[in-house]
């Protein structure tokens, strides 16, 4: 029974870290979708601001998951997931504690990120609220807030990051990874 409750818990961390690597639905996004597990709530904009989760709260589930995650995985594959999960977090995962602490980011460089990505956010919520999606406008945003991410690391940092995210990962199929394969 033991052994079942330890798969449970890698099975729901999994869940968790793919949840984390996807991100929030984008603003005005009403489907139903999404894991109703502990940890994929805990990471729910709307759950965190029901529990009062502070920032210094959210700021450690990510490395919490992951040193749970410890428990079970060796260290190869704890540095892969890690590599994966950097590489699917996006442009927000510069603003993560260990990863701000890992490549000595800045509060000034914090600073122009959070700003980069507030615009984007505000841009993409705009563009739903609007009725006007436009998926090559999306990708435009996305493209403009990595630029001025990018423009914000030193030569040391983004040598760091790249060593940190590891050989690239392609997840396939449909959103978050599910659905229906490519070549189908």
């Amino acid at each position: 029974m033991r052994a079942y409750g330890r798969m449970m818990v890698v099975l729901t961390l999994a869940v968790v870290v793919a949840g984390m690597a996807g991100g929030q639905p984008p603003p005005g996004f009403k489907g139903k979708g999404g894991a109703n597990d502990y940890f994929s709530l805990a990471q729910n904009n709307q759950v965190k601001a029901e529990l009062k989760v502070t920032d210094a709260q959210a700021a450690k589930m990510p490395a919490a998951a992951l040193k749970a995650l410890g428990e079970v995985l060796d260290a190869g594959q704890l540095k892969r997931l890690r590599e994966i999960y950097l590489q699917r977090k996006g442009n927000s995962v510069f603003l993560e504690a260990d990863v701000k602490n890992e490549l000595k980011i800045t509060d000034g460089q914090a600073g122009k990120i959070k700003a980069a990505l507030d615009t984007q956010a505000k841009e993409q919520a705009a563009m739903f609220e609007g009725g006007n999606f436009d998926f090559e406008k999306m990708q435009e945003l996305q493209k403009t807030a990595t630029d001025t991410v990018q423009s914000v690391l030193t030569a040391p940092q983004k040598t760091a990051w790249t060593k940190m995210i590891g050989e690239p990962f392609e997840m396939k199929g449909g959103f978050g990874g599910f659905g229906k394969k490519k070549d189908q």
